[in-house]
């Protein structure tokens, strides 16, 4: 009982803190706390000191993160500045290529449209030789203007002297060869276009059914007595004047 009643007669014990102004007398501060709440007081201080330690220590891992995300986006940038100035040069490049190529191009363009004006016009100039344009007889000869009709088709007779050479008007092949000694011969030409040339003479032709012939191509050649030679064109089964194709005669 007595060891009981002494510690309820202890009594609680409290510290004073004292806060003095380095300026006028009298201001001096008291504060008074008990140990258990200095103890709190001491224990918030250190938690405040902790967090602001900790709070430095991850600002300066944040800063230090961002500083590598920094350099690595700066690397990153001039990473694809080189890829884009690549791809530039290679733009250029390939310019320069499909110029060439459109150079080349135009030049076998060019050459290609010559070839093809060339053999157009080498084909033309090969049509024309099969058309009857040229004059029957190799040399000078009088034309009879009075018999321009022979069995009411048109009709071209030329009279030459013996020896003259009567040829083809154009090239062709020889499709028929009729008559004979007394009546004479009729030789018609095809020139495969539409056109057939008809040539009469009483000498014995030189030529043969199937043969091919060329305007340098003899087919008679004219004897005493037998100077006549009768000219005709057909064109498209149709006797025509043939004075009015033939490009020259004399």
């Amino acid at each position: 009982m007595q060891h009981g009643a002494e510690t309820a007669d202890k009594k609680k014990v409290y510290y004073s803190v004292q806060i003095v102004s380095d300026r006028d007398a009298g201001t001096d501060r008291h504060f008074s706390m008990s140990l258990g709440v200095f103890a709190v007081f001491m224990a918030a201080v250190g938690f405040l000191i902790i967090a602001a330690l900790s709070y430095c220590f991850i600002l300066a891992g944040e800063l230090d993160r961002s500083g590598n995300s920094v350099e690595e986006l700066r690397m990153r940038t001039e990473e694809l500045a080189r890829q884009n100035e690549a791809l530039l040069t290679e733009k250029e490049e390939v310019m320069k290529e499909n110029e060439e190529l459109q150079e080349k191009v135009a030049i076998l363009s060019d050459t290609v449209n010559g070839k093809v004006q060339q053999e157009r016009a080498r084909e033309a100039e090969i049509a024309r030789t099969y058309i009857p344009t040229g004059f029957p007889l190799k040399g000078t000869a009088s034309y009879r203007e009075n018999e321009t009709e022979l069995e009411g088709n048109p009709i071209a007779v030329f009279y030459a002297s013996q020896g003259t050479s009567v040829v083809a008007t154009a090239n062709g092949t020889v499709s028929s060869i009729a008559g004979d000694a007394e009546v004479g011969y009729i030789v018609m030409i095809d020139h495969g276009n539409g056109y057939f040339s008809v040539y009469r003479n009483g000498a014995r032709p030189k030529v043969e059914k199937g043969d091919s012939v060329t305007k340098t191509t003899a087919l008679f050649d004219i004897e005493a007595g037998k100077e006549e030679l009768g000219y005709q064109i057909i064109e498209h089964d149709k006797y025509i004047d043939p004075l009015s194709l033939m490009e020259t005669y004399g």
